[in-house]
């Protein structure tokens, strides 16, 4: 009576037959996923290589340096021009002759470095 009662809950020949499927199933997604896995690294090995062919590390450095070496002289010339251009009043031109700046009247002064 036991072994019929079971018999009418569990199948044990479409329980077979389900795990026969399920063990299929899970050999071709173990599959797929390993050719995913050697496809990413092909595509990384792929990238790898086009970046060594592409940057030399020597030439990168030198590059650089280039590139470092341009940009501080091209700030110290910057640098030099302003302290120039605001220099008090010595460097640039001085209009002569002088007038006062109160009555407006013509003044003869000597100009240093004239």
């Amino acid at each position: 009576a036991d072994k019929a009662a079971l018999d009418s809950k569990v199948n044990c020949s479409q329980c077979e037959e389900n795990m026969k499927e399920l063990d299929e199933r899970m050999q071709e997604l173990q599959s797929q996923i390993s050719g995913q896995e050697q496809h990413w690294n092909n595509t990384q090995q792929q990238f790898s290589d086009a970046i060594e062919d592409k940057l030399d590390r020597l030439e990168l450095k030198t590059f650089r340096k280039n590139r470092e070496d341009s940009w501080n002289r091209n700030m110290e010339e910057l640098e030099d021009r302003l302290l120039r251009e605001n220099a008090a009043g010595i460097k640039k031109q001085l209009p002569v002759p002088f007038s006062c700046l109160s009555c407006d009247h013509m003044l003869s002064v000597q100009v240093p470095g004239q």
